[in-house]
């Protein structure tokens, strides 16, 4: 009789210190995982509004879009040929920012550092239009940064109040990440926020484009024509032309991207127009690469850093690049094959 006591004492206890269940499904080591001064949890859900993300022609059109953004620095003489530095010069700030911008949080060289956090941070964007973290850092006896970490923030559980970010983790996605029911305010000086460029229509354009390419993607061979088959119809169906319309539409959307759509042949487009194309994938690059790289460069000169410098790595393609190759094309005055080798 005492043990049943105990056991409906010991239920009663942990009801009244937990009467809404906040923490049921917290997992202990998930939370002495994070940092000690670290607000944000990392959460874990499957939304299903965002599945289009993962899927068909709309992953492809992700990931075509952020892979060659930056370089890979594995390749031979890539490192010698993009070379990064800090200005002015600063050999322990540029430590600091190597390893606080790498997803790794290890790497001692900046431009590794700087190429997968831009390339990890596009690919957030295209995928959300917005990038989001949190600013986890530590200081010295003097009050100065000694090391950071940019710590991932799902969008769709943030939100911006006067002036303040709030992180609302509810039942369904705290069971999922085995975090317990909160809401967090995070301050504002702690969270690095990167929108995806006006000029490419912001986080709503990218979300239509997805959707469209989601829905245009998900069948090679609609229903209607796989159910006469089956009915041993002829409803007079050409494969061709069904691919050719949806191609046009997808070109269409993903004009001012450029994407390519991963087809070489030019059944579809004449080779001027694919050298078009070609010029439009590399602006968007660089617009996007400059946005993400100056959104860095202000974060290290507030609030907490205050570093006084600037991140900066040499020879990569800028917009001025190739709107002169753009004009040149359109005068006629340069061949496509020297087009292609000076932006490639």
């Amino acid at each position: 009789m005492n043990k049943h006591f105990q056991k409906i004492k010991k239920s009663l206890l942990s009801f009244l210190k937990d009467p809404l269940f906040l923490r049921h499904w917290e997992e202990t080591y998930l939370s002495q995982s994070r940092r000690n001064n670290q607000l944000s949890v990392r959460v874990i859900s499957r939304r299903k509004k965002q599945m289009y993300t993962f899927a068909g022609t709309a992953s492809m059109f992700i990931e075509d879009m952020f892979a060659g953004i930056m370089p890979f620095m594995f390749y031979k003489g890539e490192r010698e040929k993009y070379p990064t530095r800090l200005e002015p010069t600063s050999p322990q700030k540029e430590r600091i920012i190597a390893e606080g911008i790498s997803g790794r949080g290890y790497n001692r060289f900046l431009a590794d550092s700087l190429c997968e956090f831009v390339r990890n941070t596009a690919h957030s964007l295209l995928r959300d239009g917005v990038a989001i973290y949190e600013i986890v850092y530590e200081k010295d006896v003097s009050g100065l940064i000694k090391n950071f970490e940019l710590e991932y923030i799902d969008p769709h559980y943030l939100y911006k109040f006067f002036g303040s970010y709030y992180q609302v983790v509810l039942w369904k996605a705290a069971k999922d990440s085995q975090e317990r029911v909160r809401i967090t305010r995070i301050p504002p000086e702690k969270v690095l926020k990167i929108n995806f460029p006006k000029q490419f229509g912001a986080k709503r354009k990218v979300e239509r484009i997805l959707r469209r390419l989601w829905i245009l993607g998900k069948e090679i061979i609609p229903k209607f024509q796989m159910d006469a088959v089956g009915e041993n119809r002829d409803i007079g169906f050409e494969l061709e032309e069904f691919s050719r319309t949806k191609y046009f539409e997808v070109a269409k959307i993903t004009k001012n991207f450029g994407w390519h759509q991963r087809i070489t042949r030019d059944n579809y487009v004449t080779e001027y127009y694919s050298v078009i194309r070609f010029l439009r994938h590399r602006k968007f690059e660089a617009i996007l690469r400059k946005e993400i790289i100056d959104q860095l460069n202000l974060m290290l000169n507030r609030p907490p850093f205050n570093f006084g410098v600037k991140v900066i790595m040499e020879n990569l393609i800028s917009v001025e690049n190739v709107e002169a190759q753009e004009e040149l094309l359109k005068k006629g005055d340069v061949a496509f094959t020297d087009l292609l080798k000076l932006l490639k």
